[in-house]
């Protein structure tokens, strides 16, 4: 009769222990659910701009250009930066719906799932948004130029900056390449964590507290 009523005690006590355990995980999964939400809500807001001043700058430049259709050199200035600022809203759209196609009630490992694509966007694509610029700026400042001063930049601007430009983007280019391969991974890792921003590396670490947990 002692042994029966010491394991039912036993049996008892596990499930009291397990039933905690539940609970324990439940508090943890809710807090740090809250906290990589509180944490992307930045990057959120972020994008929102993106989208604002992208939509505000594709306006501006395609009233330039449309009201520039006699001059060629500023022209083409202006659709190259319309077409730049379209990107722009690209961007930010793509970003939008990763954000917000995060499901916060699913299982762990499917939001850990949608903030790794969310991650590979910002990484691997949104990045080559400002690469355009070694040779964009020349536009940018035959914009201005023509909003300030009502004249044209001089042609040495161009003669200097392409060769400048074309350097630098390849150079770009062969730094990004360089960084990332196996031997110098850490540098490459770096140079994706500063672009992948300190609210979706504070997200990835509160969720991966909730896998800890679990596997204790």
């Amino acid at each position: 009769m002692e042994l029966d009523e010491l394991k039912l005690a036993w049996q008892t006590l596990d499930r009291r222990l397990q039933q905690s355990n539940e609970l324990s995980l439940h508090l943890l999964r809710e807090s740090r659910i809250d906290k990589a939400r509180a944490s992307l809500r930045p990057l959120f807001w972020g994008q929102v701009v993106q989208l604002v001043v992208g939509f505000v700058l594709t306006v501006t430049f395609a009233r330039f250009w449309i009201a520039h259709t006699d001059s060629l050199a500023l022209l083409v200035s202006g659709l190259l930066m319309h077409a730049w600022s379209v990107g722009l809203i690209v961007s930010a759209v793509m970003e939008l719906l990763l954000l917000t196609r995060i499901d916060y009630a699913r299982p762990v490992l499917t939001i850990q799932k949608s903030l790794l694509h969310l991650r590979l966007w910002r990484t691997r694509v949104a990045p080559w948004l400002g690469l355009p610029f070694w040779l964009l700026w020349m536009p940018l400042m035959a914009i201005a130029f023509e909003w300030l001063f009502g004249a044209p930049i001089d042609d040495s601007v161009y003669y200097v900056g392409v060769p400048i430009g074309i350097a630098g983007l390849l150079a770009t280019l062969w730094w990004y390449r360089w960084t990332h391969q196996p031997q110098r991974r850490h540098v490459g890792q770096a140079l994706d964590e500063g672009n992948a921003g300190r609210g979706l590396a504070r997200a990835q670490a509160a969720l991966d507290e909730i896998v800890r947990f679990e596997r204790e």
